[in-house]
């Protein structure tokens, strides 16, 4: 393709970027984007991508990796660069996890990383429950001879085994902390056994393999002279190390978006101090983005109060959005009895539904933790309206019906059963016939493999459309249209192309949940269509935690629990907490609703809480 002359590049697909926006597209060297609510910060790394790329200025055969911290992230970010650039230059985009990253590294050069520390050529991924940490950390402890630190089995391996830099040889400890660590480290291990190893420990093993062999370190430096990193206030400890590891002392220049107001995650090993620290060890300029694309002017307004609390230095947002209510664009709503919490919401969604012709997704009922209490509470009144509450966090077998939804294999697998059920649906056929393209190991410069494939897809999808024809949804008839397109799509190929299946059970865990969530669909519907709406929850509204709705949007969201009893373990000051908070609030496009009930618990521990919001001219309605 021919090149574009820099100053002559436009943005692809939208009309054009904020000033701030501009400046850090066009930044060569290591930038740190500030990205709040509403920013756009996908949009703005899928057009840095293209910048780069069809200006050029990332030449071939060079590459562009970029690291997201969930795999729907990674996908959406590399199907946003597809869309924006053409076939030839958009392969030069890799869109992957921080752990597929890793991963794949340890997995391909497994036999590089030092012996003290080689893992069996087989490994399996571990996701060692808490009350096996604590047995181990108990065992530990006990074991050594000195003053014992207080160690918790949440944060124990994000926190302590992920900073720990493991040395080329190992020697003995010299401390508690080191003495359990490498007790852990053992453990993963297994001495003549199948090694079992966490994320972390991948992570930790990607980086040691950095350090032990400088000549990988060159490769990737060569490689990718532009790296992103998304959710950048969300990185652990061992994420950052590894990205020292890899890409700092040398030519590449690394993007980190994100945002300290909406850092929730230090939980899970997320650094308190990434940005601070990314910018000293990268010199990199700081450039936030000022335009809010998703809240409107009145909801900007409100946040910026919560933002405050956080960072007194903000910088206000500029809404770029229209209002489209009338009335309160925020309320905290005030009840003594749950039930009337759960009736008064029932009621005000079914009118505001009718009254502005929303669809159930327009909305969302977002919660702090378990989301089961409050979908029992709520899914009565609700469904007495006609509507259906979805709780998102729902088990389904091993895993969740949102990592469910979000999972590589599931979403073709559902896009494959619209296709067999209606043949106007362009988004499931651009899923599946890249997601078939990319399983078939089907370059672009191969026009035959490329009909070869393409006629296999059509022959399979007429009969596929034949066979659901004849058998109406049920239990038996969905177990029999996963069967054909399991086949289809095929294990093998699933495990080959997709780094996270390629060890360990996911794969299994996420045929059995297909299976089971498709069965149910099936049940309970009167056509296959109705069956596919159902699994994707097309007509529901969605309940989740804060956690599990970052990086989604809703015309109106609930927060329904702003109590001392949901809140129990918040002390005033404390940044996650407010930080949780802010996130839920910035999902809002047109209104945010906060529920309290003193039923469920006092509003001591989260009077903060309700004096910001006060503070920013939010009314408290009581209910009856």
């Amino acid at each position: 393709m021919l090149l574009t002359q820099p100053q002559n590049w436009h943005p692809r697909g939208i009309e054009n970027l904020e000033p701030a926006a501009w400046q850090a597209l066009r930044q060569i060297d290591s930038t740190c984007v500030v990205a709040g609510p509403g920013a756009g910060k996908t949009e703005f790394l899928a057009q840095r991508a293209a910048y780069l790329l069809e200006t050029g200025i990332c030449a071939a055969p060079h590459q562009i990796l970029a690291i997201s911290f969930k795999s729907d992230a990674a996908a959406n970010l590399g199907a946003r660069v597809k869309k924006r650039c053409p076939d030839e230059v958009a392969s030069r985009f890799t869109s992957v996890t921080f752990d597929a990253f890793t991963k794949g590294l340890v997995d391909r050069f497994l036999a590089a990383i030092p012996h003290d520390w080689r893992p069996t050529d087989r490994y399996d991924v571990d996701f060692p429950p808490r009350w096996k940490i604590a047995q181990f950390l108990e065992s530990s402890l006990a074991q050594w001879q000195g003053g014992s630190p207080e160690l918790s089995p949440n944060t124990f391996e994000s926190r302590w085994v992920g900073a720990y830099r493991l040395p080329l040889t190992r020697h003995a400890p010299t401390s508690a902390i080191e003495f359990v660590v490498l007790r852990w480290w053992d453990e993963l291990l297994k001495s003549g056994q199948t090694s079992k190893l966490t994320f972390v420990a991948l992570n930790r093993l990607a980086e040691l393999l950095l350090r032990s062999t400088p000549q990988i370190k060159r490769a990737l430096q060569t490689t990718y002279p532009y790296v992103f990193v998304d959710e950048f206030q969300d990185t652990t400890y061992a994420q950052y190390d590894f990205l020292i590891s890899a890409f700092s002392g040398g030519d590449t220049a690394v993007t980190a978006v994100g945002d300290n107001k909406q850092r929730i995650m230090t939980w899970a090993g997320a650094r308190i101090d990434a940005f601070e620290q990314f910018r000293q060890d990268f010199d990199a300029a700081k450039i936030p983005l000022l335009f809010n694309f998703r809240s409107s002017p009145e909801l900007v307004r409100i946040q910026h109060v919560v933002a405050k609390a956080l960072d007194n230095s903000v910088i206000p947002s500029r809404s770029q959005s229209v209002s489209k209510i009338n009335g309160d664009v925020a309320q905290v709503w005030c009840s003594t009895q749950i039930a009337v919490e759960a009736e008064n919401m029932a009621s005000w969604l079914a009118a505001d539904m009718t009254q502005r012709d929303n669809a159930p997704r327009d909305y969302a009922v977002l919660v702090k933790q378990r989301s089961d209490i409050f979908e029992s509470n709520l899914a009565g009144p609700l469904l007495r309206r006609g509507i259906r509450l979805r709780n998102e966090s729902k088990s389904l077998g091993r895993t969740t019906l949102q990592d469910l939804l979000s999972d590589n294999f599931s979403c073709a697998a559902i896009a494959l059963v619209r296709l067999g059920t209606s043949r106007q649906a362009p988004n499931a056929w651009e899923l599946c016939t890249n997601t078939i393209r990319d399983l078939r190991a089907i370059p672009p410069s191969d026009p035959t493999a490329e009909n070869r494939v393409e006629s296999e897809f059509a022959d399979f999808l007429k009969d596929l459309r034949s066979e659901m024809l004849a058998r109406p949804p049920t239990k038996e008839n969905a177990d029999f249209v996963a069967n054909k397109i399991v086949c289809f799509l095929g294990l093998k190929e699933l495990s080959a192309t997709y780094v996270q299946y390629s060890t360990g059970d996911l794969l299994e865990i996420m045929v059995e949940a297909f299976y089971e969530h498709l069965a149910e669909s099936a049940e309970e519907a009167p056509c296959w269509e109705a069956c596919v709406d159902s699994f994707e929850g097309v007509h529901q509204i969605p309940l989740m935690t804060v956690h599990k709705s970052k990086g989604l949007e809703y015309d109106t969201i609930f927060f329904v629990g702003l109590d001392d009893k949901t809140w129990w373990s918040h002390k005033p000051g404390n940044a996650e907490g407010i930080a949780t908070f802010f996130v839920a609030l910035s999902r809002a496009k047109q209104r945010a609703i906060f529920t309290f009930c003193s039923e469920r618990g006092g509003r001591v521990k989260v009077d903060e809480l309700f004096q910001l919001l006060t503070t920013a001219g939010v009314p408290e309605i009581h209910l009856s």
